[in-house]
């Protein structure tokens, strides 16, 4: 009886083992391609973001309560993402931080806005103007 025991428990252990390697290779890969997007902490404008990735083109115009953001869309940072990864701007240009699955996640609390306008935009379209203020529209 104690033996029968004994190769069940070794038996789930094995099959539990065999579980955790494509779980901890997925956590591995993760943590690999989050490495992959995250902007370096040179990227701090619309133009250090340009140098750092500049085949990243599809972008969204987000206009809400009187201010203007870009969100650049990237590549998938993670496995089993369900969207992109994406970047934020506002109308300075100034980056106002990055979202590592933008299928998941909201583009924070500026989206939340029921009159918020979206419109399609290729990133290279996007003009800053420096000296605007946030509260001027591109």
């Amino acid at each position: 009886m104690a033996t029968a025991i004994r190769r069940t428990v070794e038996l789930v252990l094995m099959l539990a083992g065999l579980l955790a390697l494509p779980v901890a290779w997925m956590h591995y890969r993760d943590a690999e391609s989050k490495r992959a997007a995250e902007p370096p902490p040179s990227v701090r404008t619309l133009d250090d973001f340009r140098k750092w990735r500049p085949h990243f083109d599809q972008a969204i115009k987000l206009e809400t309560r009187g201010m203007v953001y870009y969100l650049i869309f990237g590549e998938k940072a993670r496995l089993l993402a369900s969207g992109p990864s994406g970047y934020v701007f506002d109308a300075r240009g100034t980056l106002v931080g990055w979202i590592l699955d933008t299928g998941d996640a909201t583009y924070w609390r500026i989206s939340a806005d029921s009159g918020a306008r979206y419109s399609a935009i290729g990133a290279g379209r996007i003009v800053i103007n420096p000296a605007s203020s946030g509260d001027q529209k591109n």
